[in-house]
């Protein structure tokens, strides 16, 4: 499942690629997954679900699975809503406080809980949040991505709702829909950071889903929610009935119908993934995101075997995206993912033929081959198209990335040689391509100081300079196995 999500990851990156500059005037930036390995702890701005993007509320659907609360529960429960559905998150959370110091109210600490995971603007592990009232202009989404002073507070609903089962409290359907959001939002936040295991607080989305779901207390997302931890537990059989009623609620949703193929996809019924497949294709109509199911449709009926509906798949996306490489690409990662060498080296033969001139194409049939362990594919399709020749650009990105590949995949002598000349060669081509002062010569002297032998290297940096030399996403060097070949590729010249 997590190579098919990369497949539609890298698909999805080439649909907004309507034509190609040179390279980016800023330091390269691959497409790739953003790097928050320098973002700190805390604060954090919190993971938001979509359906709460916007601040304000339909006050009586937000308010209906609180119905249950005793009336002086309810006037203040109704006064927080008005506050949130006016953006007045701090506020609300204050309103509430002041009439539940305690937090021994189990109404009032399901709000609670879900105001801080819909309006926080900075999060301290879960357990502090930083809120904020919005004042005109403002939107939630602007704070969380500037640099603000927000006094945190402290709020720990995991440690409140054990207070009040201690205590004898029975939680109402509405706590334990919201505590499974929070135990949700922090599994995919916090993975391996918390206090509890992973597995501890799958258990706790999964109890406190179930229990709201028996008491018919859902949402589209918590639904959705649900179902991916059931799948993902090996309790697929489960979520069927989870699936099924968020269609209840959304018929013509395309994206539950996609996530719904997806779990039977992984489950193996590839069939019936199919026929959700093919119902999403039909609902996104001309959203963008039509091509991720379109992606997974082709990936599913080449694993039945069923090349009939496979091509009709290809057809579709050749339709949506003319003139782009993203049908392509598709055919590429489909015939690599079922085994078909003569199908991935036709599809990447007719991508270079059209855009060998982007680094981005040859990067992604490069990287693609690199994580399905084919690199002797790779190798032989880089090499054979530089024989066939091109112009500057195609030939430079073709040199550029054999260069790479290697570097990634032998230490042999041989093979450096071959590498630092593929680096001349494409260091030749893009001076008449791009000129003399491009940014990627950077790039190749880099890479041709990791080729050379050992002896041969400078000395040692010193602790905590061994990186700067190397602009992000670009440092991949011999001693770097793990790293795959887009790590040092130059900028994309995509808009």
């Amino acid at each position: 499942m997590n190579r098919l999500a990369a497949i539609l990851l890298a698909i999805a990156l080439f649909v907004a690629l309507p034509c190609f500059s040179l390279f980016a005037q800023d330091a390269a930036a691959s497409p790739a997954a953003p790097d928050t390995s320098q973002a700190p702890d805390v604060p954090q701005a919190p993971a938001v679900p979509s359906a709460s993007q916007a601040p304000a509320i339909d006050v009586v659907v937000f308010l209906k699975p609180y119905a249950a609360a005793p009336q002086e529960s309810f006037v203040a429960l109704q006064k927080a809503a008005d506050l949130i559905a006016q953006g007045k998150w701090k506020s609300a959370y204050e309103s509430l406080d002041n009439f539940d110091k305690a937090n021994a109210d189990p109404f009032a600490l399901a709000m609670k809980t879900s105001l801080m995971l819909q309006g926080a603007v900075r999060s301290d592990m879960h357990r502090a949040f930083g809120l904020v009232d919005l004042e005109a202009g403002q939107s939630l989404e602007s704070l969380r991505s500037s640099q603000g002073d927000y006094e945190p507070i402290a709020f720990d609903p995991s440690a409140l709702a054990d207070e009040q089962a201690s205590a004898g409290v029975p939680p109402p359907g509405i706590l334990s829909k919201v505590l499974g959001d929070y135990f949700y939002d922090v599994l995919g936040r916090f993975s391996g950071q918390w206090a509890l295991s992973d597995d501890e607080i799958m258990t706790k989305v999964l109890d406190n889903y179930g229990k709201a779901f028996s008491l018919d207390v859902y949402d589209r997302s918590s639904l959705l929610n649900y179902a991916e931890a059931l799948v993902k537990s090996d309790r697929g059989e489960e979520s069927d009935t989870v699936y099924r009623k968020a269609i209840r609620l959304g018929v013509s949703d395309p994206e539950i119908r996609y996530d719904y193929a997806m779990a039977l996809s992984y489950r193996g019924k590839k069939a019936e993934a199919l026929v959700e497949i093919d119902k999403a294709i039909d609902f996104y109509g001309d959203s963008p995101d039509r091509i991720n199911a379109i992606a997974l449709g082709a990936h599913t009926a080449a694993e039945l075997g069923d090349k009939e509906k496979t091509e009709a798949y290809f057809a579709a996306a050749d339709k949506d995206y003319p003139g782009n490489p993203t049908p392509g690409i598709l055919r590429h990662m489909t015939s690599i993912e079922i085994g078909d060498k003569a199908a991935a080296e036709a599809a990447a033969s007719s991508l270079v033929a059209s855009y060998g001139s982007n680094p981005a194409v040859i990067r992604s049939l490069v990287s693609d081959w690199y994580s399905a362990g084919d690199t002797d594919s790779a190798l032989s399709f880089l090499s054979g198209s530089i024989a066939k020749g091109g112009d500057d650009m195609t030939l430079g990105n073709l040199d550029f990335y054999l260069a790479v590949l290697i570097s990634q995949v032998s230490q042999s002598a041989d093979d450096r040689l071959t590498a630092l000349k593929a680096l001349d060669d494409a260091q030749a081509h893009y001076k008449n391509a791009l000129g003399e002062d491009s940014q990627v010569f950077g790039v190749i002297d880099q890479i041709r100081q990791s080729l050379q032998p050992q002896a041969e290297q400078p000395a040692e940096p010193e602790a905590g300079q061994a990186d700067q030399a190397a602009p992000a996403d670009q440092g991949a060097t011999v001693d770097q196995g793990a790293a795959t070949p887009d790590q040092a590729a130059p900028a994309d010249q995509g808009n």
